[in-house]
């Protein structure tokens, strides 16, 4: 099959991007001829043709209205079975919104600000600001455009979303969660407990939790940082401790100062959080928005429950106590504490583990592929059939 992806940036820069780098190396390895309409490109790629669109030297903000339009008229030259975009592309058969419904992202940005001086502020900037109206224009010239034929959602919340504001797309949207490697990530990784508890100063006996974000604001980290301040004052047998990976900021470091816990908290960096899962006991991701947030498979796969909210979409494949908990706010820091506490029990702990390794092993890379491939397909046949009509009409 003759494939076209079409994609703002064709690099592993964040869970979407390194989706779709990802599946183009599959398709190509299955034998498709695939070809990736991209802005930017990191290196080349066996068995995938790369077309690279140079746009006109324009001010950030109206740089991906161009190059939405660019990606329209390219995929109108293109002659392929079928394409598939991301949401800043316009023109693609079939559209992955890997980063989620943006009408959705500004309000729950906004709550991610802990103080209501800032929300009020965020609130007036985001919504006059012309980067975002025209993010939102993007996004309704792709969804209101008649010529898309499917939308492949990464959860049920991004379809709920995706229905609110866009009804028309009822009868063309399919649910395929994100997948995980579960070679790459397993409870061997426990193999690095000892010797990274002991590089980081962490207590054998400490409960700890994994945050991994390059967008620590967004994915709920003063909350993490509160929930710990509240187990620290609490009498506990076992103390609580966090491992932080990706961030570069410097403000979580001084809130943690702030809070009392910094000597509770561990950063490291922009690493690989590989052999940081096999430290840890739980993931820990209170989010204000995430559509699926990738971390959470990761975490499963390696035998971690997850602490979560109903603001990633992946905490609808959760069973609350079973495999991981959910708070409905984000911001609730106690609620967070007492799911931390809740792990404390060495058994429940130990259990959750188990069914957290069998969940992600239901949530593999192979089964979203042939997920994705089952919406593809399809559209590629009916998009032949539609070519021989006309071909046989016009004869």
């Amino acid at each position: 099959m003759n494939i076209t992806i079409a994609c703002k940036y064709f690099s592993p820069r964040g869970g979407a991007q390194t989706f779709l780098l990802n599946f183009a190396r599959r398709l190509a390895s299955d034998g498709h001829r695939v070809k990736v309409i991209t802005m930017e490109a990191e290196g080349e790629m066996e068995g995938v043709q790369t077309e690279v669109i140079r746009l006109l030297p324009v001010p950030k903000a109206f740089r991906d209205v161009l190059f939405a339009r660019a990606t329209l008229r390219a995929l109108r030259r293109d002659e392929c079975d079928v394409s598939l975009g991301e949401q800043r592309t316009w023109g693609a058969d079939v559209v992955r919104p890997g980063g989620g419904v943006h009408i959705e992202y500004i309000p729950q940005i906004i709550k991610s600000y802990p103080s209501a001086r800032m929300r009020v502020l965020k609130s007036l900037t985001k919504r006059l600001s012309l980067k975002e109206r025209l993010n939102l224009y993007i996004e309704r010239r792709l969804y209101l455009t008649a010529g898309l034929r499917g939308v492949i959602a990464n959860s049920p919340l991004v379809r709920r979303h995706l229905l609110k504001h866009y009804p028309g797309l009822a009868g063309r949207i399919a649910v395929v969660f994100n997948g995980t490697d579960c070679e790459r990530f397993s409870p061997r990784l426990k193999r690095h407990r000892e010797r990274i508890r002991a590089e980081l100063g962490i207590p054998d006996d400490a409960l700890v939790s994994i945050f991994v974000s390059y967008d620590p604001r967004r994915k709920g980290f003063p909350t993490v940082l509160r929930a710990l301040s509240i187990l620290k004052r609490k009498p506990s047998r076992q103390a609580a401790y966090a491992i932080v990976v990706g961030t570069r900021k410097s403000w979580p470091a001084r809130l943690a100062a702030q809070l009392g816990v910094k000597d509770r908290v561990r950063f490291v960096g922009a690493q690989d959080p590989d052999r940081f899962y096999g430290a840890s006991d739980v993931l820990l991701l209170p989010s204000y928005f995430d559509p699926c947030a990738n971390v959470t498979l990761e975490g499963l796969a390696c035998g971690l429950p997850v602490i979560t909210s109903v603001h990633n979409g992946a905490y609808e494949i959760l069973t609350p106590g079973v495999d991981g908990l959910y708070v409905s706010d984000s911001s609730d820091a106690a609620q967070v504490a007492s799911f931390i506490e809740y792990f404390m029990d060495p058994r429940k702990l130990q259990e959750a583990s188990r069914a957290a390794r069998t969940l992600a092993l239901r949530h593999t890379v192979q089964r979203q592929y042939r997920e994705i491939m089952d919406v593809l397909v399809p559209i590629a046949e009916q998009k032949a059939r539609e070519r021989r009509r006309g071909s046989a009409g016009a004869s």
